[in-house]
């Protein structure tokens, strides 16, 4: 049947036709080959794009985890070393401040206490400042010297007198 068909036509038709099947193989292979294949090609190039991208937040995220875990032991270390009875006010009180013989009178006697305190920010020392000094109380401050610190800049070194009136132990004078 398809060999009678194809006898009847001339060399002209053949052709036609022959290009015609040429046509519709080549569109059924860009249909069902070719397109599908591109498709997942370009999906295929974007995961790998989006995977890479996320591989490398890993790595990001991976490396910043460990810096946290080598502060968490460095600190778990320091904590274990130090001592039992560790206490911040007492660690504070040995570091920062030493007490200074003051003024006596019959009636009263000076308190002074001398602070020294490294690394504040401005905006710090003036909260402290305005906290340690209270009228009320009869706590002021009496000698204050600051600097910038050498190895930051940015920071303040703080020395102060902080002074303070007690009624005399002594209430005779003597």
């Amino acid at each position: 049947m398809i060999a009678a068909f194809w006898n009847k036509l001339d060399k002209r038709q053949r052709l036609f036709v022959c290009a015609g099947a040429v046509i519709v193989v080549v569109l059924l292979f860009y249909e069902f080959a070719w397109s599908p294949f591109r498709e997942s090609a370009a999906k295929a190039e974007k995961s790998i794009a989006a995977n890479t991208a996320r591989l490398h937040e890993m790595a990001r995220l991976d490396e910043s985890f460990s810096r946290q875990e080598a502060k968490i032991s460095q600190i778990r270390r320091s904590m274990a070393a130090r001592k039992a009875n560790f206490t911040l006010f007492s660690h504070l009180d040995q570091k920062a401040m030493n007490s200074v013989a003051g003024a006596k009178t019959a009636s009263f006697e000076e308190t002074l206490v001398e602070m020294k305190l490294d690394k504040l920010t401005m905006k710090q020392l003036t909260e402290f400042l305005f906290y340690v000094e209270s009228p009320g109380e009869m706590v002021r401050i009496k000698r204050l010297t600051i600097a910038r610190m050498k190895e930051s800049p940015d920071y303040l070194s703080v020395s102060m007198l902080v002074a303070s009136y007690l009624p005399s132990m002594n209430p005779g004078g003597q």
